[in-house]
């Protein structure tokens, strides 16, 4: 019973390194087929499903042998992040090719903005930190202010927001498709909408993404979701009841990249060219405009359009 023991304890280590090598292999070749430098774990996740490959490599437990491979689905995505981590760690990836959440309220400034008194003020805000580094770039081109926060906005954030609207501001709003996130948009308008600070002020908020018509569109697939509140799960309910999506599913932001052409950075940058032209904006219908008193409701909702992947 001891010498079994001991070569237990011997063998283990050499099974969990080969298996890390194996999983690390096809995230390394994932990640090279996708062609993003940067890139998040979900974003790589969508991809890989997408991708219909039958190169997952289902492994054994006794030497880390390669048993079969098959297609990605939907429920590998539970381990994705322990062996992007692994290929990180054994040096498979480079170390900043995934993005990850930070938990912080985060705002970059564009480092020169335009004078122009006739022209908007744009801010990108999202509720996911980790793709930051994607919208960035296409923010700064444009001159726009990029904003994210964890869950809803705070009132800080808020009140910042309106210490910055010193002209006509157009604020875009990002947010996955789910439970708990579908409303942030509204949220967001609402504590605009509330705010002392905001009087006064010509702050209008559009949401141009996730919409249920854009993850039919583009035919991202929904995935498993979260639970939300009884309330969360009645209104999500009625929001995407015309499309007949479960309550139970969600899509996420990340899905853009591998669903949208020209990833998230094209669908951010289809969206502020859009409403830099100031011709342009009193055809919008807003979530939220304070100068004509329109007041965030569910029903003031339409989508930037998209172009359809080839």
């Amino acid at each position: 019973m001891k010498h079994r023991y001991i070569v237990l304890i011997m063998t283990e280590p050499f099974v969990d390194t080969e298996t890390d090598r194996t999983k690390s292999r096809w995230v390394a070749e994932a990640l090279r087929d996708f062609g993003r430098p940067r890139t998040t774990v979900r974003a790589l996740f969508y991809f890989a499903m997408r991708r219909g490959v039958s190169d997952y490599p289902i492994c054994g437990k006794l030497v880390g042998e390669i048993r079969i491979c098959r297609p990605y689905t939907e429920g590998d995505g539970e381990r994705l992040p322990k062996w992007v981590s692994r290929a990180r760690k054994l040096g498979f990836i480079p170390e900043d090719a995934i993005l990850d959440e930070t938990p912080e309220e985060q705002v970059f400034l564009p480092g020169t903005s335009s004078n122009d008194e006739t022209k908007p003020r744009i801010e990108v805000w999202v509720n996911k930190s980790s793709l930051n580094q994607l919208i960035l770039p296409v923010c700064t081109n444009h001159g726009a202010t990029l904003v994210s926060v964890s869950s809803k906005p705070s009132r800080a954030a808020v009140e910042n927001l309106c210490q910055r609207s010193d002209r006509l501001t157009i604020i875009l709003c990002l947010s996955d498709l789910s439970v708990g996130t579908f409303s942030f948009c509204r949220d967001l308008a609402t504590a605009i909408a509330d705010a002392k600070s905001a009087e006064g002020k010509d702050i209008r908020v559009k949401r141009i993404g996730l919409t249920p018509k854009q993850v039919f569109d583009l035919a991202i697939p929904m995935v498993q979701g979260e639970q939300g509140s009884k309330e969360d799960r009645k209104m999500y309910e009625t929001y995407i009841k015309p499309y007949e999506f479960s309550r139970k599913r969600m899509a996420e932001l990340d899905a853009l990249e591998a669903y949208h052409l020209g990833g998230l950075a094209k669908f951010v940058e289809e969206a502020l060219s859009r409403y830099e032209d100031n011709s342009k904006l009193d055809e919008a219908t807003w979530l939220l405009n304070l100068k004509k008193g329109v007041l965030p409701a569910e029903t003031n909702i339409d989508s930037v359009e998209i172009a359809q992947p080839t």
